[in-house]
């Protein structure tokens, strides 16, 4: 069964690659900044980092005109100019590519025939039977599914696609209907 109408399920479900925890305000700023969508970031300089693109409870994710990142709330700080992290936009951006670079060598080795594959939630879904140009077919409740590769990630467990088990079985039993 050839499965493409995820894009919107695996959207949601990823919410970008995080930066690594040294983007951390420096500890003598003002904790508690006041963090709005569209607001610019600076860091301890004064130089443009980015802009918030969105804000998710406690997660916050910059847009750096080069990569998302996205941090927790806490590393922010009010700076002079307004919120800021301890990081410059250079720092941020290598950290999130080098964060990327890692998370892209550990798919390509866990993304093998033969493979267990997880939902996000955790829940067992079977098992890789063949790597396509793009594709991943997986053997789910004995049925050959073709998911993305981009809808693959992978955790401290093994390999997992990047939405619930329930929305794949909605997203199959939708497309079976339609």
């Amino acid at each position: 069964m050839k499965f493409s109408k995820l894009a919107a399920i695996a959207a949601l479900a990823t919410a970008g690659v995080p930066a690594s925890a040294w983007a951390q305000a420096p500890a003598e700023a003002n904790q508690g900044a006041t963090l709005t969508a569209g607001a610019t970031v600076y860091d301890p300089q004064g130089e443009v980092v980015g802009t918030i693109a969105e804000i998710r409870d406690d997660v916050v994710i910059i847009d750096t005109g080069t990569n998302k990142a996205t941090l927790g709330a806490a590393s922010f700080a009010d700076g002079p100019n307004g919120p800021m992290i301890g990081a410059t936009k250079a720092e941020l951006d290598s950290a999130v590519e080098a964060a990327a670079a890692k998370a892209a060598a550990a798919l390509d080795a866990a993304l093998q025939v033969g493979a267990a594959v997880r939902s996000v939630d955790g829940v067992a879904l079977g098992s890789v039977t063949k790597l396509e140009e793009g594709n991943v077919v997986i053997d789910y409740s004995g049925k050959p599914v073709t998911l993305k590769r981009e809808y693959f990630a992978t955790d401290g467990q093994g390999l997992i696609v990047r939405f619930t088990a329930q929305a794949l079985s909605d997203a199959l039993s939708q497309q079976a209907g339609g």
